[in-house]
Formats: C-alpha cells, structure tokens, sequence
C-alpha cells in the first residue's frame, strides 16, 4: 500500500516526495519506524514509507521506483535482519544509483538501529553470514548489492541501540532533514497522541490552494493545546510557502517588551537586522510589513494572542499580505478577534473574516495514551496501574496540560504517591495547571469573578435561565459576564441550555474559593459539599462570608438558629427539609430558594424573602390549601416560580400579589384542572409552561390579559383556546401541536408578533379562519397531519413567511396560488400530501429565495422548466413520485443545488444528461435510469452517491475524488473506476462474487458496509479504516487493520465466517453484533478487547451461553438485547468505568453480578428477564440518574435507594419489593406511581 500524507493527488500522478524510508518490517516496523514516520509527518515532510504490499515481482517497479526516484533524502534504517531481505538491498543499491547521478541534490542519512557501521560496511560476520546465505539465489546482483553496504557505511549517521531512548534522537534526525529541506521547522513532543485528526481538519480549514489571503484562529481553555496544534499545521505547511514565521507567546512578550518587539520579531524572518532596526513604534512596523509582505505568499503563526492592540500591529488585514497567504492565531480569548473598525488604511479586518477551529477536549482513549507515555514511557500502564491510570484520567478532565504534567509526576512513583495524588487532584488540579488556567481567571473583572465561581461550585450542567435572575438582581451584569466566559473558553453553553466547563476549570474555581480560607469552610464565600454545609448549620458556624450554600437532599430539619449567621446568603439549596421556627429579619438578601420536595407542612413563622427572585418548588407536596402561600405572597421581587411536578396541585392559588414574576413553571403537574382567573394579574409574565398538565381542559379567559407573555406551552389535553387568546400581543412562539383542539378563535390574527406557529398533528382542525392572515410577523407555520381542505387566500399576506410545512394533509389536491405570493419562503415541503396531482404552477418560479422543496410522495406529474429560476435552492426531493418520467433539464442549471433525491421515483427511466449541476448528495435508488454521464468526474463537490436497486445500470463511469460515499446494490458487473479516494464506502452487492483490488488503495476509506451472500473475495483494506460492517460476508484471508474501532458483524443462522481472528492489529472501541452464532460470538471475543468501550449484542439467540466481560475494563456502555439464550453475565462488577447497562428481553438470564462497584453507573435498564431473581447493590450506585425495571413478579431483591438521586424512574410490576416508604424515595424526577398501583 502507498503510504504518504498531506497529498491529494492521485498515485497516478507519481507525488514528490521529500524523504524515502527503507526498513525491514520485522525488525522495526512497528516500532522505531513507526515513531520516526509519524514524527516526520507531524514536522510536514513528505515522507514515503515502503510497504510490502508494493513488491511485486523481481523487480522495483510501479510506485516504489517513481517514490525512489522523486524522492530527496534516502534514510536506510539499518537492523540485525537488514542484509537477509533481498527488497531492502534491491531498494538500496537502486538509492545508491539514484544519488550518485542527482549532481548532489539526493543525499543518504543511515541510521544504524541496534547493528555498527562496520557491520554495514561487511567487516564482521552479521552482514557477510547474511549475504552469503541469499548468494545462490540472486547471484547476479549481490555484488552490486555489497558495493552499495560498503557505500553506505562509510556514510556518518545515526547510531541507536535497541534498548536506548528514541525521542532525542528522533527530533535530530528531523532537525537534520528539515535543514537539508530548507525548511522552517518548530519543536512539537514526541508524545503526540490524537491530533492528526484535529490537524486534517484545520489544515482542510486553510484550503491552501486557494489564492486568497486567510486567516484562521485556534481558540480554547489554557492547557487544551492550542500551540502544539498551531506547530504541527506550521510544520506541515511552511514547505508550501515563500517564507514562514511562528511568533510565539505573544502575550508574554507584549507585556515585556511591547508590539514594537513583537513588529520587529516577525519581519526578522524576511529582513537582515539593520533594516528591522529602523522600527521605532507601531506605526512604522505596520507600514513595514505591508511593504514587506505584501507581495509574499507568507505563511504566519501568532501564538497565544490576547488583546485586540496585537493583532491590529501584527496583521489587521488582508491586504498586508500576497496571495495565498496563510494566517494562524491561537488565542484563549475569541474577544480579541472582534476588530472591525480598525483605523488605519483601507479594508479593515472583520471578525467574520477570521474562520475560527474551537480545540475540544481529548477523547478518552487517546487522553489515556498521552498519559500513559508521560508516566510509563509507552502506550499503556502495566496491567496493576491500569486501574489508578484510569481514576488520574477521569479526575484530570482530559486536559493535554495536565495530563503530561501528572503522568510526568507519577512516573517511577510508588502506588502509595500515586493514591496520595489522586486524593490531591481530587480538591483542587496540580499547581502548574492551575497557573496556566488562573491567567485566564485574572483578566476578568470582579462580576465576571463572581458568575465564574457560582458556575464552578453550583451550575456546571445546570440550566443557565434561573441563575441568570439571581445574578441579575445582585448586578453582576450577566448577559456581559457569560459572553466573557465563553469568549475566553471557561465555559460553553450547550445545546439543551445547560453550563459546561472542563473539570479542570470547575477544580480551579473551587480551588479559589477554598484558599480564603484553607482550613475552615465556615469561612468560605460558597459551601458546595453537603457535608461540610450540613456541619456548618447544626453547629451554627455559619459567618457573614458565606454567599451560597447547599445542603443538597437531606431531609433534615433546618431551624432559624442554624441560619441565623448566614446573613449575606443569596443562594440555598436546602431540597426535602423542614423549616422550623421564627425567621423574622433572617435571610433578607436571599435571592434563590431551592426547595425541592417541599413538605406537605409548613411550620415556620415570619418566612417573609423580601428579595427572593427565583424559588424552587418543583416535585414538592403543596396543594392549592398549603399554608406556605401566605408567606410566599410577600416575596413581591419574585420572578421565577416553579412548581413542576407538584402532582398534589389541582389548582393554582391566587398569585396576584407577585407582581414582578415573570416565570411560571406548571410542567408535570397532571392532577391541575384549574388555573385562577388572577393569573391575569400578573403584567409582567413572559413564560407560562403547562406541558404535561394532562387534566387541564381549558384556560380561562383572563389568559388575555397577559400583554407582557412571549411563550407558552401548552398541555395535550387542551380543547379549545379562549376567544381572548388573540389579546397576546407579545407571544412570539405557540406551539398546539397534537391538540385536541378543533378550531381556531377567530381573534387568533391578534398575535401580531407571532413568530412560529406549529398545528401539526391537530387532526380535527379542517379549517383557518380568514383572520389567519394578519399574522404577518409569522416566519415559520407547521400545518402537518391537520384535516385541512383547502388554505385560506390570506394566507398570501404573510409575507414574512420563510417556512412552510403541510405534510400529510390527504384532503389537498392542489397548491393555493397564494403560496406563490411568498417571496421571501426558504422551506415548502409538501411530502405526503397522496391527493396532490397535477403540475407544479409556473408561478414557483416566484419563490427565489426558496432553499428546501420537499414533493415526495405526491401525485406530481410533471416539474416545469420554471424551477431554473430557484437560483437559491439547495435541496430537492422527490422520492416516490410515480408519475415523473424524466428530470427537467432545468434541474441542472441549479447552481446551488447541493442535495437532489429521486428515490423510488420507478418511472424514471432516461439517462442523465451531460450537464449534471454541482450536487453534492445524490439519490437515484429504485429508478430506472440506464446510465450516468462521463461528466461525473467533473462533478467536484459530489460526496454521497446512491444507487440502490437500479436493474438498468450496469456500469458506472470514471468518479469524482471528492466521493465519500458511494451505496450500489443489486447489480451483476462491477465497474472499476480509477482511483476512487472515498472516505465512506458502502457496497451491498448481492450477486457480486469479488471487488476490483483497487478498492485496497483507498488511502481515506474509514467505513466500509459490506453485505452479499456470493462475495468470495475481500480485498485487503487500508490501514487507516476505522469502521468495518460485515453482512453474511466470508472473509477468507487475514485483515490487517491497525486503527480499526468500530466493528458490526450481522450473520444468519448459517454463519459462514469464523475467520474474524484475521483481523489484526486492530483494538477495538465498539462492538455491535446482530443475530450470531456461538462461531461468530466466540471469534469476535478472541480479537483484542482491552480498549473496548460499548459492546451491543442484539438477538444473539441461536444457542446457550454465558457472557463474560472480565477483561473488558474500558468497558462504558453494554446493551444486551432479546439475546433469548444469554443465561449469565459475569465481570460486571469490574467494569467500574461503565455507564450505561441495558438488559431487555433476555428470557434465559438467570444471574448477574454484584453491581456494588459500578459506581460510574448512571443508566439502568432491566426488563423482559422472567428468570432473573437478583439485582443486587443499587443502593451503592452514586451517579446512578436513570433506572428502569420491569419485571413480571420473580424479582427478590431490590435495594433501597432512598439515597440516590434519580432524575428519572420507573419500576414496573415488582411485587417483591423492601419496605415502599424507601421506595417513594426512588425518582425524584420522575414520580412513579406504578410501583404501588403493583403492591
């Protein structure tokens, strides 16, 4: 196999190479080489590493001569086995050959692994026994051969013995080659581990054969490594451009010496020493480098930038620099690129400008690798480490910085340091580590300080809405505060709205708030341990100091003495307690109360929270007559009530005297049936959820008072909004979706700042009143699985409509002219709308903004030729339409058009014509199209092709390289296009006997689906695949596939395959396996499984076993799936990194080990196992948050769980059960009422 990177070019096309390494694989293949090749790859040398895939014959020939002869640098690694290798001296003499006529411009650098020169030049035995044993067989050739040693061995090189350190040696042996290339070049570690990924993306970013100038920033958390990502692309890349710098730590040298230093730093590389002389301030050097740089093709890295004034000296704008010029900044801080505006000259920067590559942590098993290399010198600890290796990983977050500073740390320590350690980093991260991260923490001012803290030590994957109001109130400015945070890479808001941040950070911030005062909590601005807090309050210690306090769930008994101290408090978590006296003039600046599971009794006096803004009441035991309301009435500050899940709520209390509330939570509270007309009280409320409030049947009138409400939602069970409901003059969002509601109140055409509207599934709406019209401000209306007959003509007033969905309405056959009247529609899908016949008016043409039309599935006959003038539409799908005979040519003429999908269209039968447009995902299974145009080559942006189930199709033309998916089933013949380069593969070939060998030189493939029950033969894949699916496949030979993860093997009752075992050099993350045999189980469980981490069995039930996952440590995630034979699991109990355990409909299963141990545990599912009789330690699963058990009555033991904090359960049909009051305990999330309906 050819064996190079950073080429796109076709093998065909014969690449130059910059070195050519020539080894003997056994000798040092999988070692020295190895490092050597990825180290040089990693500096950007194009290096060409022979594989003996590529011997063929007698002679060099082919790739292995053009990569000889093109290449610069020979470097001959010679071993003990060298000489006895008849390739490696043919490969040599013709090395020699090549240099000798180069007139100096090819050199050779040996290295002399663990044998000496005077071996090589045949003065000792080792060579000469070798040598003398090849004699007879290649008698014409040994002389030259014995020339060609001798030759080389005089040469000075690298001398290595076996057993000594490598790195050094390897960063002069590439020190050495760069400087023979002319090559910048900077220093990276030699424990690279888990960036080619990341640089193949960032390098792809670049999109160096553009000519335009680009600038690229790298941001992220300090530590995360920003730099060593910048070094390894600028290592790559520098070759490819006239002249290169990388300025590092700028930050640094700013504050030393200024960014006239810096100026002068960065032209130092293109000027002698006189001529950056003569840059006396910031406006001079600015002007230098655009008179310097301007008509060079520069290549620039400005490391660690932090503030705006670094970058406006150093490089503002394009225009500074010639074309193709390449731009890379790192930065902690994405506020820094914010320099529009920029004064002086034309064509200031904008951020827009600047492509941006966030660095993410680490996945595990490569944070586990570079931890390994720091501690233990290689890529894995010794099997009784493995353990306390797995534990420092967890708790250091994954972060590269602290990885390679504790694994350095821990190196030839005993397990003693090693435990003492870990409890260290347990409280707070290494002090290194914290320094790195507190430069960060120190730019902030001291609001931004103070949400940065409350994150640290309460929030992290919490909601950020309700600290928001908190903060807010106690003017920290928080909208201002979260932008700086996240800017600076602390921390990320996440897609469902929750906080993220790094373990790390979190442990800084902890750190910080456990240094006012080290040994007394009491001391301290927050109290996050519920210990410690618990201890603070019943020994009344509690100090002025203390901000925020949880007690988390305790159930406890919380008196006015024990917060008596606790004066400046304006955060309590105290779920589950009761309150027990007077608290008159107590808690006066609390401004959040989170009292979860509140008790049905309320005995405290004088509770009055002034300045409460945001109370927690959800899963508590209030009802409409709890005494607590009068109290909770004075709270007149208040902003954020909620009540969700409160089941013994029936109807809401009168709430007008809050005023200020702007938040009313009602989600879960299923028994409510009313809610009190005072709710029209409140001026103020923004949001009203009613999700899950599956007894409300109606609102009441007053619901139209509420100017102020921009969202609510509502429950399923709602019959009919009230005719006041057009008064929401501010409602952005309504969403009636699945409804029970038949008909809209014509007021509805009030909601003048209705933004989204979503009907779908309303199935006994079959009309819109007139009125619907004057919605003009509506932007996006789903009207899908309505009982609609026609749509109004008003509808045509709504012309900031961009996206209009109507799918499975059965009762319209025509589109309403008005639709056209759209002009500013981006999205119509009108999928499964089966009465839509006829031809799609001219009028579409109108739509020119229209990006997504989706016809699928309708009785469509024809597309007319004004679909051209869509110049904006990227998607197109028409899957099934039967009428469709033939494809506009107008299709074609789409520039934008990026998706095209014809699927199950069966009446189309012409060819493609020539002019095939620039899709970039193509779908024309189940069609009868008989061929695809030679142009396919030419289509550059094509990625996915897909051609199931095409009897006419019996061959595909030449295809384009930019393919990375290509699905062709059912066919007889198998064209062998040149040169494929995908990246994803699917063939499902059901008569197909063998695939072309070509399909092994796929130097990107990383998937391969791979079903047919006649496919004799499989090509031997490229190493780089990562994901290999087997259908009913035999593989008949070894596989050798080293970064091989991801394994599916799914096999009939006539398992034809036993052979898995040839798939070498592969350990693998995930395994999933459908329907095998005890010969598939058994070889699948034979191949290396050390680094597994999700193994899914799904009706693996052809025979009687027993599952045994005790050498699977790694192990996260294990589904077990209607495996009806599955009798025992055993090992469980050490997988302690498991998270997730499913065991479903396995019938057979008698027992399965303790789960004590598992304490990572955080999702159990069991269900539909008769036979099993035990579930044994679910009391001791700490981070257990989802449970879920069916049984049908056999289940003995169930442990009590009352201490577990579950966010979801439900138990099911367990009739043996211990004592149910421990057992009402179990779900706080999730009330489950099932349990005692079953006892």
């Amino acid at each position: 196999m050819l064996q190079w990177r950073g080429m796109n070019s076709r093998a065909s096309s014969g690449p130059s190479f910059e070195v050519f390494l020539s080894f003997r694989g056994p000798d040092t293949r999988h070692g020295f080489t190895d490092c050597l090749y990825h180290s040089m790859v990693a500096a950007g040398i194009l290096v060409f590493r022979d594989d003996e895939s590529l011997r063929v014959g007698e002679r060099i020939g082919g790739e292995l001569l053009q990569a000889i002869e093109k290449s610069k640098i020979y470097i001959p690694i010679f071993s003990t086995n060298y000489a006895s290798s008849h390739w490696c001296l043919r490969e040599l003499a013709y090395m020699v050959e090549c240099a000798s006529k180069s007139n100096g411009n090819k050199e050779i650098l040996p290295i002399f692994f663990d044998v000496e020169p005077v071996d090589v030049k045949l003065k000792t035995n080792l060579y000469r026994q070798n040598l003398s044993q090849i004699q007879n067989t290649f008698r014409t050739e040994v002389k030259s051969w014995e020339k060609a040693l001798i030759d080389v061995g005089k040469i000075k090189g690298w001398n290595l013995k076996k057993d000594e350190g490598q790195g050094n040696l390897i960063q002069s042996i590439i020190q050495a080659v760069l400087a023979k290339l002319n090559v910048s070049y900077k220093n990276v570690t030699e424990h690279l581990v888990g960036v080619d990924d990341r640089v193949d993306a960032i390098i792809k970013m670049l999109d160096v054969k553009s000519d335009s100038v680009q600038f690229l920033a790298i941001h992220g958390m300090g530590g995360v490594g920003k730099t060593t990502l910048a070094k390894v692309v600028f290592n790559r890349l520098s070759s490819q451009f006239q002249c290169s710098n990388f300025l590092s730590d700028v930050r640094e040298s700013s504050e030393r010496h200024g960014v006239v230093y810096l100026q002068k730093q960065l032209l130092s590389k293109f000027l002698d020493s006189r001529s950056v002389n003569q840059i006396h301030d910031a406006d001079g050097g600015i002007n230098m480098i655009k008179r310097v740089l301007s008509n060079k093709k520069v290549l620039i890295v400005l490391d660690d930038i932090d503030e705006e004034k670094q970058l406006k000296s150093l490089a503002a704008k394009e225009n500074w620099f010639g074309s193709g010029s390449r731009i890379i900044v790192t930065t902690r801080d994405k506020s820094v690129l914010k320099i529009d505006g920029e004064p002086t000259g034309e064509g200031p920067l904008k951020s827009a400008d600047i492509s941006t590559y966030e660095v993410q942590e680490m996945e595990f098993h490569h944070a586990f690798k570079l931890f390994s290399r720091h501690a233990f010198r290689r890529d894995s600890p010794p099997d009784d480490y493995v353990s306390l290796s797995e534990k420092v990983v967890s708790t250091l977050g994954k972060l590269p910085l602290a990885l390679e500073v504790t694994g350095s740390s821990l190196s030839s320590k005993s397990k003693e340091f090693w435990v003492d350690t870990l409890k260290k980093l347990g409280k707070a991260p290494s002090k290194e580590v914290q320094k790195t991260l507190m430069i960060t923490y120190e730019r902030l001012d001291d609001a931004q300080r103070q949400v940065f803290l409350d994150i640290a030590c309460f929030f992290v994957n919490e909601d950020k809405t309700y600290p928001f109001y908190m903060w807010d109130d106690c003017e920290c400015f928080p909208n201002n505060a979260i932008e700086v945070l996240c800017l600076m890479s602390l921390i990320k808001i996440k897609d469902d709205n929750t906080f993220w941040m790094h373990d790390q950070v979190r442990d800084l911030g902890r750190a910080i708030v456990r240094e006012e005062n080290f040994k007394d909590p009491c001391e301290h601005s927050r109290v996050w341990n519920h210990q410690e807090a618990l201890s603070i309050l019943k020994q009344k210690e509690g100090s002025r100091k203390i901000e925020a306090l949880s007690l988390g769930y305790r159930g406890d008994i919380l008196t006015h003495d024990e917060v008596a101290n606790l004066r400046n408090l304006r955060f309590l978590e105290a779920n589950g307690v009761f309150l027990v006296g007077d608290f008159n003039n107590l808690l006066s600046n609390l401004r959040w109360f989170s009292w979860r599971w509140c008790p049905h009794e309320f005995v405290a006096t004088n509770f009055h929270l002034a300045n409460l803004v945001v109370l927690d009441l959800s899963h508590s035991y209030v009802s409409e007559k709890w005494i607590g309301w009068n109290q909770i009435r004075v709270a007149t500050k208040l902003k954020v009530l909620d009540l969700s899940n409160c089941e013994y709520l029936m109807r809401i209390p009168d709430l007008s005297t809050l005023v200020s509330l702007e938040r009313l939570i009602l989600e879960g509270c299923r028994n409510l049936i009313a809610i009190d007309p005072s709710i029209g009280k409140l001026k103020l409320l923004t949001t009203l959820n009613l999700k899950g409030c599956d007894s409300l049947q109606e609102l009441p009138e007053e619901i139209g008072c509420l100017q102020a409400l921009t969202e609510i939602v509502m429950p399923n069970t709602l019959l009919e909004l009230p005719r006041t409901f057009g008064n929401l003059r501010s409602l952005l969002t309504l969403d009636v979706s699945h409804r029970l509601i038949s008909k809209l109140p014509y007021s509805i055409g009030g909601l003048v700042k209705l933004r989204r509207l979503n009907l779908s599934g309303c199935t006994m709406i079959e009309e819109l009143p007139d009125s619907f019209g004057k919605l003009q401000s509506l932007v996006e209306l789903d009207l899908s699985l309505t009982s609609l007959g026609h749509l109004p003509d008003s509808i045509g007033n709504l012309e900031q409509l961009k996206i209009l969905r109507m799918t499975r309405i059965s009762q319209i056959t025509k589109l309403p002219s008005a639709i056209w009247l759209m002009e500013k529609l981006e999205e119509l899908d009108a999928s499964r709308c089966y009465h839509l016949t006829g031809e799609i008016s001219n009028e579409i043409g109108r739509l020119s903004c229209l990006r997504i039309l989706d016809l699928s599935y309708t009785g469509i006959c024809h597309l007319l030729d004004s679909i051209s003038n869509l110049k904006q539409l990227k998607v197109l799908r028409m899957r099934c339409i039967q009428g469709i005979t033939k494809l506009p040519s107008a299709i074609w003429l789409l520039e934008k058009l990026e998706v095209l999908d014809a699927k199950g269209c069966g009446n189309l039968t012409s060819e493609i014509p020539e002019e095939i447009g620039r899709s970039r995902i193509l779908d024309l299974s189940w069609t009868k199209i008989s061929g695809l145009p030679t142009t396919m080559i030419y289509l550059s942006s094509l990625q996915k092709l897909t051609l199931e189930s095409c009897p006419k199709l019996k061959q595909l033309p030449e295809l384009p390289p930019s393919l990375t998916c290509l699905v062709w089933t059912h066919n007889s013949t198998f064209g062998s296009p040149a040169s494929f380069y995908f990246t994803r593969m699917s063939y499902e070939l059901e008569t197909v006997t063998a695939l072309p060998t070509s399909v092994g030189t796929l130097s990107q493939l990383e998937t391969r689906i791979l079903s047919s029950k006649n496919l004799q033969f499989l090509p031997q894949p490229p190493s780089s695949i990562r994901e290999l699916k087997l259908e009913n496949l035999v593989i008949g030979q070894p596989l050798g596939c080293a970064d091989l993860k991801i394994l599916s093997t799914l096999a009939s009752n006539e398992d034809r395959n036993p052979e898995l075992s040839g798939v070498y050099g592969a350990e693998f993350e995930k395994v999933y396996m459908l329907g095998c045999t005890r010969r598939r189980l058994n070889a699948v469980f034979e191949l290396k499984m050390k680094r597994l981490a999700s193994l899914m069995l799904f009706r693996c039930e052809f025979f009687p076993f027993k599952l045994n996952l005790l050498h699977m440590k790694n192990l996260q995630e294990v589904g077990l799936y209607r495996c009806q034979l599955l009798v025992m699991i055993c090992g469980l109990e050490e997988l302690e990194s498991l998270s997730s355990l499913v065991v479903r409909n396995c019938r057979s299963i008698e027992w399965m080990s303790d789960l004590l141990r598992l304490r990572k545990l955080r999702s159990l599912k069991v269900g539909g196992c008769p036979r099993l009789r035990r579930v044994e330690g679910l009391n001791h699963l700490e981070s257990l948050k989802r449970l879920w058990i069916h049984d049908r009555g056999r289940l003995d033991i169930l442990a009590d769980t009352s201490n577990l904090d579950l966010d979801c359960s439900e138990i099911v049909h367990c009739s043996r059960l211990p004592d149910r009051r421990n057992c009402c305990k179990l779900g706080r999330g999730c009330y489950c009422e099932t349990l005692f309906e079953r006892l």
